[in-house]
């Protein structure tokens, strides 16, 4: 990464930086000519210095962002997406004046120049955005939780972890459903079935807690005797 004004410029940045130098001078020479008479994009119509302006304006927000503290306002988007989108709008500006032309005119030197610097503005630009890590709204797993999966989970095809059936390992490391009569998980004790008394309960007929059981039809409870 080199270093210029004390600072740490990106490559990307920096190619920005010098394309719309390029642009700039490219500006200056003659974009369409005939004969000895030329004129140069800031005459030959709005798609040329449209595009040079917009390609001038990108230089100068990656200036801002490198070189000052100046914070830029929010607009509801990254910065880094429409700093790419206005060299490409710039871009497509300079290359439609390219293909249309001006009747009786030639295209001279100044504009293939620029329009190749444009392109480089472009190109430096949307690597930018590539090295940002930014990802579009919806795509990636940005807003949805993400657990490793257990020991025994299945994957399909896209390498996705396939939840688990009954009785089978769960995804994202959740413990085994256990069914009738099987282990619960976590060394827990299995529910009981008929005649089993559940969460360790103890069976009918008997005080919980070791007291003496209540007597039947007859019989006096907690050991009383008859009155």
């Amino acid at each position: 990464m080199p270093r210029l004004a004390g600072r740490d410029v990106p490559n990307n940045d920096l190619g920005v930086l010098i394309a719309g130098a390029v642009l700039f001078v490219a500006s200056l020479f003659d974009w369409f000519s005939v004969g000895r008479f030329g004129e140069n994009a800031w005459g030959v119509g709005f798609f040329a210095y449209g595009g040079v302006e917009l390609g001038l304006l990108v230089t100068g927000l990656v200036v801002v962002r490198t070189f000052t503290r100046v914070q830029l306002p929010a607009v509801g988007a990254d910065w880094v997406l429409i700093i790419a989108g206005l060299a490409g709008f710039g871009m497509i500006m300079i290359m439609l004046k390219m293909l249309l032309g001006i009747e009786n005119l030639n295209r001279a030197a100044g504009l293939w120049l620029g329009l190749i610097a444009s392109m480089a503005i472009t190109v430096c630009a949307v690597l930018s955005v590539l090295a940002s890590g930014y990802t579009l709204p919806g795509q990636g797993s940005r807003g949805r939780p993400q657990f490793p999966p257990g020991p025994g989970a299945r994957y399909d095809a896209s390498g996705r972890p396939i939840p688990g059936g009954y009785g089978e390992p769960g995804a994202y490391g959740q413990p085994p459903h256990s069914g009738y009569g099987q282990q619960s998980p976590y060394g827990q004790p299995p529910q009981g079935g008929y005649a089993q008394s559940p969460y360790g309960q103890p069976p009918q007929g008997e005080s919980p807690y070791g007291q003496p059981p209540q007597g039947d039809f007859g019989q006096p409870p907690y050991g009383q005797r008859d009155q």
